[in-house]
């Protein structure tokens, strides 16, 4: 066993390892003894071996197991630390073994080494002769090829010269190509005078080759057998020589060709001539059809393919058509009216559509020599008229090649005269809003049914010719051009706003007249001006076919304006980058809006002016009542055209839920309004006649909560916005009439019972409700308030109308006394009401 001394030098050991460690180890060394595992504990093993006090008989067993242990855990150390002793000497041996094994391996290096540069040099010796073989070799393959290529070029250029005698130009053809590649070959040894004579020889070739070639041609087209002349071997063989000249060559020859075929052409539709105007163009089309048809079945043959000679005929072609044209307008401009310059685009169109596709393959660059490069400035080059600037249903045109140089060819010479399109468009929507402002005083606004639109047709026939319209132009003119087109659009927008929409109000909506350019400041004045004159108007009412032809301007208002929106984007689409930020219809669609609010405010006044009759009566009644009743009869009434009126805006606006729901939100709000106004008019009144006016203010809130959805059979909840409006602006009347009813024992209560349930109450409502209240000495009691909301008066200048009732929790009080009462007190009086009301059915 240790010693004290030997256990207190093991406990300050540090016998903590790192978790890898440990790990380490007992994957090493397996174990399941308790003792072996890292979180040892004594107390707990001591408790596990000893669970209760029965198992403390065992101990002498244990301790005994214990002492056993430990004795053979001590020889295990002791036969440990003795075979430790022979480590070092062992060490020693091991390692002067691993030096001579070191040294005996260095020199075995050293001697490899050695025999490697032996090695090495015996080969450098043995490759030194094949690498000069390889040299040699190489240099005579060099001289056999060049002097082969320099036989084949002597042979070639004298080979050329009798074959250009004879005009044998289908073996020209191949030879010349190959002179001039063994030509390329033999490029580094031009400073060899023979070379350089070659060389200078073969150029001699080529030149009077081209000379040759391009007299061939002339003589053929212009000579004296010109007229009957037919496509000849000779010739076909002479464009492969071509092919292998200077481009130049080609180029004459195709301009000659092109030009010989279109000279009758020039002369018959000559600017001066009467076939030359614009309702001949017919003629030109039949011409060129019929002459390119025969050239293709003739001539074209002697061409190569790659040539494209066709193409390059129909180009030229429409080059001295667009040329032509543009000399025939110049000299009649009086002349051209838009019928004309339509049949003309229509045609010219036409034939560049079909020769487009024909010659799907043909691009600009091929017109030219390499070294040549022409801008493309096709104002076609984008157009694709089979979208539909309004997203509506249209018939698709083919698609064709965007590159193509014949878009636009002819049709660019109607550009200049796009003033005489854009004055004929500017004449037909004129007629065409004249008759739409001719029939709209007709137009029968009848009953519809649920799933029927009631937009104005005239509408959407407008936007309909607006689409055509702005297809055609595009293809009379480019993007650049589409400013012009748009004033013009503007203008009849708002010419359609205001005498066909606007006309179509009843008398009195129609006749208020609408600022020009048009703002939401001067729109709101606009407003006003309606809303007072059907206010001051006793003969401006509105009958059922008044209110379904408001209704119906309304729904068009609102469809122009989102067509509008749409014509917008479709303009900003197809235009030019340059001039896309200029184009806006922003003040149209406010117009439409303008009328669209307008319709509103009538329909709003409209069903406001029913029931005024039923408000004004609240201040002919007698408010000092002994008890409480039923809800009055001006409720009842209220209820009644409201129960009349909204049913059939709501029906004729179904297709419009939006503006609908504005036109509850305004209609609620007025009649809020006026009740309050009316409220303050009920005097002299006493608490019971402020418990009957609290009763119908509850029946009044539960007809406007259901006013969205009054009379229809689909029942569902109204907006949450709406519903919130609604209790807010009741919750204000209701909180006055708690102020009015109270029994207060000063002034000062009064006065703070106010504050403390209208907060945002203005001087004007405290006077009000102090007039209410039949207060003698009204001036001390408003100068106690005033002093009292001195320093948020300034915050207090709005009418309550249009203040938020932030204090709605608190809004119910209604109990006046000495002193302040907790809002659970206040709500005695308005609970008592509210139970009134439900035993007689008047709320649910």
């Amino acid at each position: 066993m240790m010693h004290n001394e030997d256990l207190s030098a093991v406990e300050d050991l540090n016998l903590n390892f790192p978790p890898e460690v440990v790990k380490a180890i007992q994957e090493i060394l397996p174990s399941e003894d308790p003792f072996d595992a890292v979180d040892f504990n004594a107390v707990d093993y001591i408790n596990t071996r000893f669970p209760a006090e029965q198992s403390l008989h065992h101990i002498d067993d244990v301790l005994e197991e214990m002492r056993v242990r430990m004795t053979t855990i001590d020889d295990e150390i002791r036969t440990v630390v003795r075979s430790l002793t022979n480590v070092e000497q062992d060490g020693r041996s091991s390692l002067l073994e691993a030096q001579s094994a070191i040294t005996e391996l260095f020199t075995r290096f050293q001697d490899i080494k050695m025999r490697a540069s032996e090695s090495e040099q015996r080969v450098k010796e043995i490759t030194r002769d094949i690498k000069q073989l390889d040299t040699a070799k190489r240099n005579l393959t060099l001289s056999i090829t060049t002097l082969n290529h320099l036989q084949m070029l002597v042979e070639g250029v004298d080979k050329l010269q009798a074959l250009k005698v004879r005009r044998e130009y289908g073996e020209i053809a191949t030879l010349l190509q190959g002179v001039m590649n063994v030509l390329d070959h033999l490029h580094k040894y031009k400073h060899i005078p023979q070379v350089a004579d070659l060389s200078r020889q073969v150029e001699q070739i080529r030149a009077d080759l081209e000379k040759q070639i391009l007299e061939d041609f002339h003589l053929a087209f212009h000579g004296p057998n010109s007229k009957r002349f037919a496509p000849s071997r000779e010739l076909a063989e002479a464009c492969l020589v071509v092919s292998v000249l200077d481009t130049k060559v080609k180029k004459a020859i195709v301009e000659d060709v092109v030009k010989t075929q279109l000279a009758e052409y020039e002369v018959l539709f000559a600017g001066g001539e009467s076939d030359a105007w614009l309702t001949r163009v017919d003629l030109r089309r039949k011409w060129f059809l019929k002459t390119a048809l025969e050239f293709e079945k003739t001539l074209a043959a002697m061409f190569p393919p790659t040539w494209q000679v066709p193409a390059r005929l129909a180009l030229s072609f429409c080059e001295v058509t667009r040329s032509q044209l543009s000399h025939a307008m110049e000299l009649r401009a009086q002349d051209i009216d838009v019928g004309v310059l339509l049949h003309a685009h229509k045609v010219m169109f036409e034939l560049e559509t079909l020769l487009a596709r024909k010659y799907v393959g043909f691009h600009i660059n091929q017109l030219r020599s390499p070294r040549t490069s022409i801008s493309n400035t096709n104002p076609f080059e984008q157009e694709d008229n089979s979208k539909n600037p309004f997203n509506e249903d249209q018939e698709e045109e083919p698609e064709q090649d965007s590159s193509s140089p014949f878009e636009g060819a002819i049709c660019r010479c109607f550009q200049p005269y796009l003033k005489v399109y854009l004055d004929n468009v500017d004449r037909r929507l004129q007629e065409q809003i004249d008759k739409f402002a001719e029939g709209m005083r007709s137009y029968k606004f009848e009953h519809l049914d649920a799933e029927e639109s009631n937009v104005v047709p005239c509408c959407g026939e407008l936007f309909t010719i607006y689409k055509n319209v702005l297809v055609e132009f595009l293809r009379l003119g480019p993007g650049e051009k589409l400013a012009g087109l748009a004033e013009v659009l503007q203008k009849h927008l708002r010419e359609f706003c205001t005498r066909v929409l606007r006309a179509a109000l009843p008398k009195g909506g129609a006749n208020i007249p609408m600022p020009k350019d048009l703002n939401m400041k001067e729109l709101s004045a606009v407003l006003s001006q309606v809303q007072t004159l059907w206010r001051e108007g006793d003969t401006l009412k509105l009958n059922d076919d008044d209110v379904r032809r408001v209704c119906s301007v309304l729904v068009s208002a609102e469809y122009c304006e989102e067509m509008t929106g749409r014509l917008e984007s479709k303009l900003k689409e197809r235009s030019h980058p340059s001039i896309c930020n200029t184009i806006t219809l922003t003040q149209e669609q406010d117009l439409f809006h303008a009328v669209l609010a307008q319709c509103i405010v009538l329909l709003v006044t409209h069903t406001e002016s029913l029931c005024d009759p039923g408000l004004v009566t609240m201040t002919k009644m007698g408010w000092l009542l002994e008890q409480t009743g039923d809800q009055s009869a001006y409720v009842t009434s209220i209820a009644h055209h409201i129960a009349t009126a909204v049913p059939l805006i709501r029906h004729n606006l179904h297709t419009s839920r939006k503006y609908f729901t504005r036109f509850c939100d305004k209609l609620a709000s007025a009649l809020i309004n006026k009740f309050l106004q009316q409220v303050y008019r009920c005097r002299p009144i006493n608490s019971v006649g402020c418990e009957q006016l609290l009763l119908d203010c509850h029946a009044l809130k539960t007809v406007l909560l259901e006013l969205p959805v009054v009379g229809s059979q689909v029942r569902r909840d109204p907006p949450q916005a709406y519903t919130r409006m609604v209790a807010k602006g009741m919750t204000r009347a209701e909180l006055v009439l708690q102020v009015v009813m109270g029994d207060y024992a000063n002034q000062a209560e009064l006065v703070d019972k106010f504050i403390r349930l209208l907060p945002n109450a203005t001087m004007a409502d405290f006077q009000k409700v102090v007039e209410m209240q039949g207060v003698k000495d009204r001036a001390a009691l408003l100068e106690l308030y005033r002093q009292r909301t001195l320093p948020n008066m300034g915050n207090r200048t709005e009418s309550p109308m249009h203040q938020p009732a932030a204090h709605s929790g608190r809004a119910l009080a209604g109990e006046a006394s000495g002193q302040p009462l907790s809002p659970e007190h206040e709500m005695t009086k308005i609970a008592k009401l509210e139970r009134m009301l439900k035993s007689r059915r008047l709320i649910s």
